[in-house]
């Protein structure tokens, strides 16, 4: 799997956001995080990107589609994700790109702690693809 930077989309990102923990790049609509190998990736991580996420664009984040571009290895521990319902940040979807069966099983059990729609992917392009769709039609829907 190939990082955000090594894409034809990185010319995309409007801004880049870079922690310890892992790097976030933000798009028309959607996120795209690449969490950095071995980390331990807990909610105070995911509290420190989400007040970035909110302040960049200005929402709750039922707005933003978030991609997980999972190229590395690294722990996040499950019951963070209730953390992050009862903050009340709700995305308008949830996309994880996993290229092998172990990681595809672990996203599905994730998705179990997320209210928001989640969306399986084998690569990067169909996460991309879908979620430009996905903020397509909530621009359809308004017009």
């Amino acid at each position: 799997m190939r990082s955000i930077k090594d894409s034809v989309f990185y010319s995309e990102v409007l801004k880049e956001v870079n922690y310890h923990f892992g790097d976030y790049y933000f798009f028309d609509g959607f996120i795209v995080s690449e969490i950095k190998e071995g980390a331990d990736f807990s909610w105070d991580n995911a509290k420190v990107i989400i007040d970035e996420a909110a302040a960049y664009y200005n929402t709750s984040g039922n707005d933003i589609v978030y991609i997980s571009n999972r190229i590395f290895k690294y722990k996040i521990q499950p019951v963070h994700w209730l953390r992050f319902s009862m903050y009340a940040f709700t995305l308008k979807g949830y996309g994880i790109v996993a290229t092998n069966e172990i990681a595809s099983r672990n996203a599905k059990f994730e998705s179990t702690f997320v209210r928001s729609k989640v969306k399986i992917f084998n690569n990067l392009f169909e996460a991309i693809q879908w979620a430009a769709a996905v903020n397509d039609s909530k621009k359809e829907g308004m017009v």
